[in-house]
């Protein structure tokens, strides 16, 4: 699945405002990891960010971007690198899932845990520890770091307002690669 950028970040970071405000002229189909596995049908409780199996879960989303993702398409992926599993605790998705999408770039998605504390308020009315917040950023980004050396793929981390360095991405991993 060589054709897929995956652009990942903790709930609240700001991927979905990302992709929505960027102009592009390059070909893109944008994906989320959420509605490849059809989370509103395989989840007890949509609305929370715990994942029962998280392995499980990943393995759905594979064999359905098997499924979606056509030869000669350009994809951007929206996903996670860790998620909360039942018990609320931070665990990494599983190494053979990226492995296995086999990016062709790794992007993680950040903002100041404050403020994603506020989005998820706003969004999901739900009330994080910002404590959890902040450990859950960190861990995404050094485990997208890891991922990225283990698939020897580019890695990029975009903050808040820089639309304008995701076209520049994109140009470079789909045109100039």
């Amino acid at each position: 699945m060589k054709s897929i950028i995956f652009i990942g970040g903790v709930h609240g970071a700001g991927k979905n405002f990302l992709l929505e405000r960027i102009k592009s002229d390059i070909p893109f189909i944008r994906l989320t990891a959420s509605d490849v596995l059809k989370w509103q049908e395989i989840s007890d409780n949509p609305d929370k960010k715990l994942v029962n199996s998280i392995t499980n879960t990943q393995d759905i989303l594979v064999k359905n971007l098997k499924k979606t993702v056509k030869e000669g398409q350009n994809y951007l992926l929206d996903g996670h690198f860790t998620l909360l599993n039942k018990l609320g605790e931070i665990e990494k998705v599983p190494m053979d899932t990226f492995m296995q999408i086999a990016p062709k770039a790794l992007i993680v998605k950040t903002s100041a845990p404050d403020i994603i504390l506020q989005r998820l308020k706003n969004r999901d009315n739900q009330i994080w520890d910002l404590d959890k917040i902040s450990e859950m950023q960190k861990q995404e980004l050094g485990y997208a770091r890891l991922i990225a050396i283990k698939l020897n793929v580019p890695f990029y981390q975009l903050e808040d307002n820089q639309e304008n360095i995701l076209e520049e991405i994109l140009q470079k991993e789909f045109i100039n690669a």
